[in-house]
């Protein structure tokens, strides 16, 4: 595992990090809700929930992908479909002005437990992080190449780069709610969610 590949996964990861998705809607939400400290529980849980398909991925897509020879094909074409879909919808966010469903009702009161079971399960049945660790990882990291000490690098590098970006978040709806409700603020978070992940699903693609 070279040194370039290891920063090529912490850039990708800064991508899935920042990007607007369910689990930062649901971070600040925490935020807004119940305060920072059940927002960083959340983002734990979420993490872990990262970790899992991560782990997935890299035990036993390998062999898998060997396998399937040109099905391979078929998973990226399905992949890159639905990061094309989370740029429409985020296009058509900034379009509308349409939100999506919040993650919790107001004035939801869950404990710290529920609170990080709930971060866990997130990332579990969101199909952004399926469709990034167990498609576009292989697709750009030799997953044969990952030894135990590489492995635990990368999971170092994950624990990196999610917690200044969740932390970023968590603060800034701590700080500045009236600021982050703005439409503008949300119509330009909106397209440059669009734009990343388009580009990232063409990369899929073509790559």
């Amino acid at each position: 595992m070279t040194i370039e590949t290891l920063l090529l996964f912490a850039g990708a990861l800064l991508v899935l990090f920042v990007t607007p998705g369910p689990g930062i809607a649901a971070m600040i939400a925490r935020t807004l809700d119940t305060g920072p400290w059940h927002a960083a529980l959340y983002g734990s849980g979420i993490l872990l929930g990262d970790m899992f398909w991560f782990t997935l991925a890299v035990t036993g897509l390998s062999t898998v992908a060997q396998q399937l020879g040109p099905f391979w094909l078929v998973a990226k074409i399905v992949g890159a479909s639905y990061l094309a879909w989370m740029a429409f919808k985020a296009f058509w966010s900034a379009w509308t002005g349409a939100r999506p469903k919040p993650v919790f009702k107001a004035g939801s009161k869950r404990g710290w437990i529920a609170t990080f079971v709930a971060g866990v399960a997130m990332p579990l049945s969101n199909p952004k992080p399926i469709v990034f660790y167990l498609t576009l990882v292989p697709a750009f990291i030799p997953i044969e190449a990952i030894t135990p000490v590489s492995y635990v690098l990368m999971l170092l590098i994950m624990v990196v780069m999610a917690v200044p970006t969740a932390g970023f978040y968590i603060a800034a709806a701590h700080r500045a709610r009236t600021w982050l409700s703005t439409p503008a603020v949300r119509r330009g978070a909106d397209i440059l969610t669009g734009l990343v992940m388009t580009g990232i699903a063409l990369l899929l693609l073509f790559r």
